[in-house]
């Protein structure tokens, strides 16, 4: 895409960009996922993709990406391949740490476990039953609790689950997830954006018993 701009971007004196513009521009530089959840963001970036594209690659050297999954579509921020852009302030861009990834990988199984279901809405208890009784338990059980045994003490668990409920929220920030209100527990819905964490973690999600074993935490 060729740049129409040479240091001035004049899509920023419209009206519409400056009511938005400064929650777009830190929630993008988050790693958030533009959805139409976020109506006023989704049409900013929808009517001037262009331009938006334009100033993140002039002032960042970032690629602002939109993508299509399950019929929902979504904007977010890419670091070119050849390297970091000119963004590499840790303070500014949250990196996929090894807690993270573990959990991401089990999400992205959960999400495909029910591609063709409508809902994918999951709880505490689907994440449970995943580590105890999955495909990867061996590796999950080994991870989370250093040793395959038949049961597990509540601490144990409760250690866990707060392990979870730590990523998940890092995930409902950057627009991964959805997280619902609970009392009781984790509720959460895995959004078509997850499907950013899986182009970029393919090998690793496809030899996942390796990938557990391998990481250290």
């Amino acid at each position: 895409m060729e740049d129409n701009h040479t240091g001035t971007f004049d899509f920023l004196n419209k009206p519409q960009v400056q009511k938005h513009f400064a929650e777009l521009n830190i929630e993008l530089l988050k790693g958030r996922h533009i959805m139409q959840s976020t109506p006023a963001l989704f049409a900013l970036l929808d009517e001037f993709e262009k331009e938006v594209g334009s100033y993140y690659r002039t002032l960042y050297g970032l690629i602002l990406e939109r993508r299509s999954h399950d019929s929902v579509s979504y904007f977010y921020l890419e670091f070119p391949e050849a390297g970091r852009g000119k963004l590499s302030n840790p303070l500014l861009y949250d990196e996929m740490d090894a807690k993270t990834t573990i959990v991401a990988c089990i999400l992205a199984n959960l999400y495909f476990s029910n591609y063709f279901s409508y809902d994918k809405k999951f709880q505490w208890d689907d994440i449970q039953y995943e580590i105890e009784h999955g495909e990867h338990r061996e590796a999950y059980q080994q991870l989370f609790f250093n040793d395959v045994r038949s049961d597990y003490t509540d601490k144990e668990w409760e250690d866990v689950q707060q392990w979870f409920k730590s990523v998940i929220n890092f995930f409902n920030r950057i627009g991964l997830v959805e997280k619902e209100d609970a009392d009781d527990g984790l509720q959460f819905t895995i959004q078509p954006t997850i499907h950013h964490f899986i182009e970029i973690y393919k090998s690793e999600i496809e030899d996942i018993d390796n990938f557990l074993r391998e990481i250290k935490l």
